[in-house]
């Protein structure tokens, strides 16, 4: 899904901090938005690559990068559930109690987050772009 955002700053390197705004009824055809009455009270910053000819107060139009995201809602949504279900069969192989095979369930979601924490880490580290500008409008 395609956003209007105002670049806010320019990094050498190629990529934006851009403000993606909310839609608005103007559009954002005004080159200044401090005395807009339709401006937004907050702002949502995020950077954004493929910025080259871009200025500051530019108006473009970015996209969400999709690359990664399927992987990462894979594995913090069906790991744990895998985790859960692997616990409680582990339990019943062992012929344990309905409490025992419960818990282990529970220990086997545990385990299934730990991957899903570990690269939510990895990719808050990584601090790459989460869009790309695909359009400017000056």
């Amino acid at each position: 899904m395609e956003q209007t955002a105002i670049v806010k700053r320019v990094f050498p390197s190629g990529v934006a901090e851009v403000a993606l705004m909310r839609q608005v009824e103007c559009g954002l055809n005004c080159k200044s938005c401090e005395g807009c009455s339709q401006r937004a009270e907050e702002e949502l910053l995020a950077m954004a690559d493929n910025a080259e000819g871009v200025a500051v107060g530019d108006i473009v139009t970015v996209r969400p990068r999709t690359g990664g995201r399927l992987g990462a809602a894979i594995l913090v949504c069906l790991l744990p559930c895998f985790g859960l279900i692997a616990g409680y069969l582990i339990g019943e192989l062992l012929r344990r109690s309905q409490g025992v095979c419960i818990l282990l369930a529970f220990v086997g979601l545990a385990a299934g987050f730990v991957p899903a924490v570990l690269a939510n880490r990895t990719a808050a580290r990584t601090n790459k772009p989460e869009f790309s500008v695909v359009a400017t409008g000056r």
